[in-house]
Formats: C-alpha cells, structure tokens, sequence
C-alpha cells in the first residue's frame, strides 16, 4: 500500500467516526412533562403547606404556586411564565347603600421570563407569586376560582412535535399540565383549582 492510500483510508476512518459520533448527539429541541402543582400561603419562612387537590384560601393571603416538571425539556432558549389568579371580589360603589355592592371578576397576572439552558436555575420548577384580595368572595353556585398557569418555550434546536396531554395520578400534586410542542417552540397551559373560605 502506498502512503496516499494509507492516509485516504485514515482520513476516511476519522470521518466515519466522526460522522457516528454526531449522529449520536441529540440536536432535538422538547419542553417539560409535568406532574402538577403544589403551593403554600404566607410569607417567608412561616410558609404554610396545603392539600394542592383540597386548595381553600383564605382572604388577603399571599400564594406560591410551584409547577413541578416530570421530565425537564431539552435545547430551550428563551422561557415565559404566566400565572394569572381568577377569583370574584366586592366592588363597593356606594358605602351608604349596600345594594350598590356587586360581584367583580378579578384576574391578577404574574410574569416572569428566564433562558431555560443559559442560566443555572433557568430549568428549575417555576413558581407564581400571587395574592388574594382581601374583600374576596366564596365562589358562588359551588363553582371554583383558579390559579392558570402558561409556559412558552423558544426552542435552539430542531422542535419535537410530542403528543398534548399528560395525566399522574398522585395525590401529592393538583390541578393538571398539559404540554404541547412544534417545530420551533413549545409550552404547557394547565390549571390549578381553588375556593375561598367563608
């Protein structure tokens, strides 16, 4: 064999290992799976934790709301978080006449937005601080108030379109996730149900 046969076949060895060992890297881009949710109310450190499938609040209190993940996503750049509080208030419009008093929507919304793989705690479980009015209302008609809960992923690599929908049945979470996923981006919406104390 002459030494220009030797180094085409040593040149074409390294690109076939070459070539193997990319073909192994996950370039996919995915978002999270979820479990559910969890929270606590109060304030630092004398948090209290609740039932997350038996959520009362009680009025003026400070909530937490954690989104836990199953499975954490891949190749995420940007992240954006949503949280929004729906609950019913008393909007007083005339003090001298309590008939005047009626029921108002409230939406409370919390954002915040992070890079899911540049920062260290960017991939950590995201949390929504939120507070309740202090003249809230019980639900009435025994419906429930609700604490949504939106993510929006900016994928870096090539997106994986997965299947909507992920039920886990633990009695340590509440509410429910559900991720979706395309060719450039992703997210979750899911909701965590709540009433309000008398």
């Amino acid at each position: 064999m002459n030494k220009l046969t030797i180094k085409k076949t040593v040149l074409c060895c390294l690109l076939t290992i070459a070539f193997i060992s990319c073909s192994k890297s996950d370039h996919t881009s995915y978002c999270p799976t979820w479990l559910g949710f969890t929270y606590k109310t109060g304030n630092y450190p004398n948090y209290v934790t609740g039932n997350p499938r038996n959520m009362v609040l009680n009025p003026d209190d400070s909530v937490h709301v954690t989104a836990h993940q199953k499975e954490r996503g891949h190749l995420i750049n940007a992240t954006y978080y949503t949280w929004t509080i729906s609950y019913d208030t008393l909007d007083t419009k005339n003090n001298d006449n309590p008939d005047d008093d009626v029921r108002v929507r409230v939406d409370s919304v919390y954002n915040t937005r992070t890079n899911y793989d540049g920062y260290i705690d960017g991939a950590d479980d995201p949390v929504g601080h939120l507070h309740l009015h202090k003249n809230v209302l019980p639900p009435k008609n025994g419906e429930q108030y609700y604490i949504r809960f939106v993510a929006r992923y900016d994928y870096s690599g090539q997106g994986v379109t997965i299947e909507n929908g992920n039920v886990v049945d633990n009695s340590s979470y509440g509410g429910h996730i559900t991720p979706s996923s395309g060719a450039i981006g992703g997210g979750a919406a899911g909701y965590l149900y709540f009433t309000v104390s008398n």
